[in-house]
C-alpha cells in the first residue's frame, strides 16, 4: 500500500471548522466524533463527476442519506471538517442545530451544528454524525459537502481518475469487526509541506472541494515575472473573495513530485494561515488533483500521491 514515498501532512480541521459561540462568549467547538456502525471491512464506493456547468468537472460526488431521508448529492471535500447541508435539506430530514459555529475558508459563514442519528453512504453507515447547517445553498449544483476525513477509521484511497473511493481497514489484531480508535483523529485538513516555484516554503492545502488552485497573494507578489490578470470575484461555500488569475505556470514541489495546476488564482489566504497556525502558501484544487490517486492515512498523518500510470496495482 505504501510502496514509494509517502508524505507527512498536518492534521487540522479549519477550512470548515470554527469557533462555537454561546451567548457573548466564544469557546472552542466541542469535538464530536462519528461512529462507524457498518462492519469493519474493505469497501469501494463509486463516485460521480460534479459538473456545476456543462463540460466543467469541478469535483466528485457521493450519494448520502441522513436519517433515512432522500439521497443527497454531496461533494467529496478533503478541505471540510463537517458534513454541511443547507437549511432546506436539514428540515427535510428533521435535523436542527444545537450550537453555533463559523465555517472558515476564503471568508467565514455562520452555521448551526446538529447531530444526525444515522448517515448512510452506500453500504457504509455511521451514527451520531455532526452536521453543519447553513442558510441557503452550500454550493450550486449539489446538496452539500461531505468531508474525506469522515472515513478516517480506514486507510482512504481516493482514485480520482477512475472515480472510486476505496476504504481499506488498518491491519489489526483481534476482532476485525471492531474499528481501531487509538491514534485516530477526525476533523482533518490535508496540509502538506511544499515549495512554490523553488523559492517560497510553506504549506499547501490539498482540497478536492476547491474549483481551482490558488497561491497566496503575498507569495504571488514576491515571484518576479508572474503577471496577474485583472481582479475577479470568486464565490466559495464559505463566502466570496477577490482574486487575480496568474497567467504564468506555477510549480508546487511536494516531496519529489512537481504538481503544476493548469489554472491558478492569487488570493488572500491569511484567514487560513491564522486559523491553521502555519503559513499557507497555496491550495491545490480538484482540477490539479484530478489526474492522481491519493492514499491518505489519517492515523499516521501520511498521504501518498500517485499518477494513474505509475500507481501500483
Amino acid at each position: 500500500m505504501w510502496r514509494g514515498a509517502a508524505i507527512p501532512f498536518l492534521m487540522m480541521g479549519l477550512v470548515l471548522g470554527g469557533v462555537c459561540a454561546s451567548g457573548g462568549n466564544s469557546t472552542t467547538a466541542p469535538a464530536v466524533h462519528s461512529e462507524l456502525v457498518s462492519p469493519y471491512q474493505q469497501y469501494e464506493l463509486k463516485l460521480r463527476a460534479f459538473l456545476p456547468a456543462p463540460h466543467w468537472p469541478a469535483g466528485v460526488l457521493l450519494s448520502l442519506r441522513i436519517n433515512g431521508g432522500r439521497p443527497l448529492r454531496m461533494v467529496l471535500d478533503s478541505g471540510a471538517e463537517f458534513i454541511v447541508i443547507g437549511s432546506k435539506e436539514a428540515r427535510s430530514v428533521g435535523l436542527s442545530g444545537r450550537s453555533e459555529t463559523d465555517l472558515v475558508g476564503l471568508d467565514s459563514r455562520s452555521a448551526s451544528i446538529g447531530q444526525a442519528e444515522n448517515v448512510e453512504i452506500g453500504s457504509v453507515s455511521f451514527r451520531n454524525c455532526p452536521v453543519a447547517i447553513v442558510k441557503g445553498k452550500v454550493v450550486e449544483g449539489a446538496d452539500g459537502v461531505i468531508p474525506l476525513s469522515l472515513f478516517s477509521d480506514f486507510i482512504v484511497r481516493l482514485n480520482l481518475p477512475e472515480e472510486k473511493l476505496e476504504l481499506i481497514p488498518f491491519p489489526q489484531e483481534g476482532n476485525s469487526d471492531i474499528p481501531p480508535t487509538h491514534g485516530v483523529t477526525k476533523h482533518n485538513l490535508l496540509l502538506v509541506d511544499t515549495v512554490v516555484d523553488g523559492k517560497r516554503n510553506g504549506y499547501v492545502v490539498m482540497d478536492t472541494g476547491a474549483y481551482c488552485s490558488a497561491i497566496s497573494a503575498e507569495v504571488a507578489g514576491t515571484l518576479k515575472g508572474f503577471p496577474l490578470a485583472p481582479q475577479a470575484r470568486l464565490a466559495a461555500g464559505t463566502g466570496a473573495a477577490t482574486g487575480q488569475r496568474v497567467s504564468s505556470t506555477i510549480h508546487f514541489m511536494i516531496a519529489d513530485q512537481d504538481l503544476i495546476p493548469d489554472e491558478v488564482v492569487a488570493l488572500d489566504l491569511s484567514n487560513l494561515s491564522r486559523h491553521c497556525g502555519v503559513k499557507v502558501v497555496g491550495v491545490l484544487g480538484f482540477p490539479a488533483l484530478r489526474p492522481y490517486i491519493l492514499t491518505v492515512d489519517y492515523r499516521n498523518h501520511m498521504v501518498k500521491i500517485q499518477s494513474k500510470l505509475r500507481a501500483s496495482p
